[in-house]
């Protein structure tokens, strides 16, 4: 297997896991706010000498900038939040279900802004997706549907919503920079946006952290999100994107079997089916 399928395999497992560690985070009395802020507080060093050494984005017009900077508050601000609030009401594997979508949501937005078609197999993907969606929130749990038991995926449908508007807003740059220094600048950039966000508990979990708490931290900033993009880029650049993105459909699954092996989250039928 060569290095840019390891690569992407790599970034795979990461990701399906942070959805165990921050629902783990969250148990542990850790504010959604500041885990959000501090998984980028670690990434921020990395992601500027990212940008440094990428010489920032050469050419970037002002018009770019405003779409740089829309994306950054999206990926970052946007999608983050939504997906710690929503994880604190639901399942790590639900959210991992939910957040899913984003791909079919892209292909909606981006048809609604004019930079795609919408085919009749885009149409029946797009039903079977939010269908399987309906059918995790409704009854993925295993309890009667109510505002309680939705609640928690209807904020992760958020974090899909920010995700997808990411994609749009970021497409028409794709082509004219390079790719892991857009990433750079949006992640630098949405982390500036956390700064107002800084509270008291911010500076006490920095100043005291459990083990556990420390371990979670280091493993969303780095592995899940500094090296996490990086090793992505690498494996997008050695493999072309149609043949990355097939990887990224074993998250969900994969999310869900970690939440039971290590929180003890039930597998429902229903979030097999979904």
């Amino acid at each position: 297997m060569s290095r840019a399928h390891l690569s992407i395999l790599a970034v795979v497992v990461t990701w399906a896991g942070s959805f165990s560690v921050i629902k783990a985070a969250l148990d542990d009395g850790v504010a959604a706010i500041d885990i959000a802020i501090l998984r980028y507080a670690v990434a921020v060093p990395g992601f500027a000498f990212i940008l440094w050494r990428a010489r920032g984005l050469p050419g970037l017009t002002r018009r770019d900038a405003y779409r740089v900077v829309a994306a950054g508050a999206l990926v970052v601000v946007g999608y983050h939040l939504f997906l710690n609030f929503g994880t604190r009401h639901t399942t790590s594997g639900i959210a991992a279900l939910v957040v899913a979508l984003a791909p079919g949501l892209t292909v909606v937005l981006a048809a609604v802004a004019g930079l795609e078609r919408i085919r009749l197999r885009h149409v029946l993907g797009l039903s079977l997706a939010f269908a399987g969606v309906l059918v995790v929130v409704a009854l993925g749990s295993g309890q009667s549907l109510s505002f309680g038991s939705a609640q928690g995926p209807l904020l992760v449908l958020g974090a899909a919503v920010s995700f997808a508007l990411y994609n749009v807003v970021l497409k028409p740059l794709l082509g004219r920079y390079d790719l892991l220094a857009l990433t750079a600048a949006t992640s630098l950039i949405g982390s500036i946006a956390f700064v107002p966000l800084v509270r008291g508990s911010t500076v006490d979990v920095v100043a005291d952290p459990s083990p556990a708490i420390a371990a979670a931290i280091l493993y969303l900033g780095i592995l899940a999100t500094l090296l996490g993009y990086i090793a992505w880029n690498y494996g997008l650049r050695g493999l072309g994107p149609t043949r990355a993105v097939t990887y990224a459909y074993a998250i969900p699954p994969l999310a869900v079997i970690f939440g039971a092996i290590f929180l003890g989250e039930p597998i429902t039928a229903w979030i097999v089916l979904g």
